[in-house]
């Protein structure tokens, strides 16, 4: 959710501050919620919502100082009012908000500002700590009120081996939206497998952190920028194929026990679960999904009878008895 670039804090992208203001637009702003990431003739409106009277607000929110963000709202305006949606929860008829939040804005915003015949205001954002609490700032550039809105974020605590370097930035910065019991279990996790063979690297490339040595990875831990946890993959036999073959599954987990699992060979695939795919319209499944029955692209449940036939003495669905398979079949690949 966030990160430190020198000595100040900020949010790691624009989806995680549209997040925040998305699921707090009723304390912030007084605002009813319409719509998220709405397409419109083209063109993506990050807010869509209502105020109490009715009316229309837009808003469009910016990570970085952005000298186009008024002519975006201005776009956006026109294409709402040829459109019309929402024709019960909106009067068009009242005035349109257009609202802009910026860490700060750049003179050529002021300029639009001062000659554009629209309702526009701007905010600036920025993120406040106070010892061990952070705080979401927006203070209108126009009347300088501010609203203070303190965030689910926590500074992780490492405490580990000392023969453990210290974990990646990128990992620290992600686990922080996290509740402290899930962060220790996956920094307990980082932990079990770099301590479990000396040979064990821990390379940061991309979206990921590799678990394993060259071209022969036991783990993978993959960041999407849509998902506050990272994504957990580990190299696992191919059991329904030749039984020594190793392959990437992806797996769905409360880092206590396995959920669900898919074959993934590269990138986050398109595999997901059933209550995932319930979530998007069916017009915009993938082709092959439909084509295919749905089956190749849903994760499957995983049920313990499932470990043993992939190394595990006992059945369980827990995680490390299964992160331990992966890092032995690693072992043996080297």
């Amino acid at each position: 959710m966030l990160i430190k670039t020198k000595a100040q804090w900020s949010f790691e992208s624009e989806l995680a501050l549209e997040t925040v203001v998305w699921e707090n637009l009723e304390s912030l702003f007084s605002l009813t919620p319409l719509k998220r990431q709405y397409q419109c003739q083209g063109e993506i409106c990050d807010i869509v919502a209502s105020d109490a009277n009715k009316g229309l607000v837009i808003l469009e929110l910016k990570n970085t100082e952005d000298r186009y963000i008024v002519q975006q709202l201005t776009r956006y305006y026109d294409n709402l009012i040829q459109e019309k949606p929402w024709p019960s929860q909106i009067d068009y008829s009242k005035p349109v908000r257009l609202v802009a939040i910026a860490p700060s804005f750049h003179r050529h915003n002021f300029i639009d500002q001062k000659y554009l015949r629209l309702n526009l205001e701007f905010f600036t954002c920025k993120v406040l700590q106070s010892d061990e609490v952070f705080s979401l700032q927006l203070q209108s550039v126009e009347t300088q009120e501010s609203k203070i809105l303190q965030l689910s974020y926590t500074q992780v605590q490492v405490s580990q081996s000392p023969d453990l370097p210290e974990p990646p930035q990128v990992l620290l910065d992600r686990l922080g939206g996290w509740p402290v019991e899930a962060q220790q279990s996956i920094l307990r996790l980082r932990e079990r497998i770099l301590l479990a063979d000396p040979r064990m690297q821990e390379t940061v490339s991309g979206q990921s952190i590799y678990y394993g040595r060259g071209k022969q990875n036991c783990a993978e831990l993959y960041f999407d920028k849509k998902q506050q946890s990272p994504i957990l993959f580990l190299w696992l036999q191919l059991w329904r194929y030749e039984k020594n073959a190793t392959g990437r599954h992806r797996i769905w987990t409360d880092w206590e026990r396995i959920l669900f699992w898919a074959h993934v060979p590269t990138g986050l695939g398109q595999v997901k679960t059933r209550e995932e795919w319930r979530q998007i319209p069916e017009n915009k499944w993938p082709r092959k999904h439909l084509e295919m029955g749905r089956r190749s692209l849903v994760a499957d449940s995983f049920y313990s009878e499932l470990s043993t036939r992939l190394g595990c003495k006992e059945s369980t669905s827990s995680l490390i008895p299964i992160v331990d398979v992966a890092l032995e079949r690693w072992q043996t690949r080297l």
